[in-house]
């Protein structure tokens, strides 16, 4: 038979001693507690505690909210103005010189969109469309849906290089 071949015995009266609805009954204090008949629930200072501190949790948690959104619709930017640097591109190779407008581009004018959080525009000030254009994603510019404050009117661009700059982006503004 080996050393570990025995059969554990256990004792349940000194197990029950843990037990606390076993406990509950042979105390005075906590015996109403578990007796027959008795509905458990909770009480409304119990509840009026895990609503505060969930809203406390949700105010804490708000600010990352609004800021998490704001990138996914500066993502919907930069895919726009990657399109519309691959449409000056394209329109390049056509005519040796970049368009001027967007509308000219071989491409879905971004601003055609009705539900739309950016107002996209070239900004030629100043540069040679021979060598390099400049387009411009606007946060609530026109036609486009109002943006929180700290966001709005907040400017995005792109170049021939293909770098976007803006807030959240690596590179501040050119």
């Amino acid at each position: 038979m080996g050393i570990f071949n025995y059969k554990l015995i256990i004792n349940h009266e000194f197990l029950k001693q843990f037990c606390p609805r076993c406990f509950a009954l042979r105390s005075k204090a906590a015996g109403a507690k578990f007796r027959v008949g008795y509905s458990s629930g909770f009480t409304l200072t119990e509840l009026l505690i895990v609503i505060i501190i969930v809203g406390i949790l949700a105010t804490l948690a708000l600010p990352m909210l609004v800021k998490t959104l704001e990138k996914a619709k500066i993502g919907e930017a930069t895919s726009n103005l990657n399109l519309i640097k691959t449409g000056q591109k394209i329109y390049f190779l056509e005519y040796s010189q970049f368009s001027p407008n967007i509308t000219d581009l071989n491409i879905e004018d971004p601003n055609s969109v009705l539900s739309r959080y950016f107002y996209y525009d070239q900004d030629n000030t100043g540069i040679d469309l021979t060598v390099n254009f400049k387009a411009q994603a606007i946060r609530a510019g026109s036609g486009a849906v109002t943006a929180p404050e700290p966001y709005k009117d907040d400017k995005y661009y792109v170049q021939k290089d293909g770098t976007i700059h803006g807030r959240f982006t690596t590179n501040e503004n050119p």
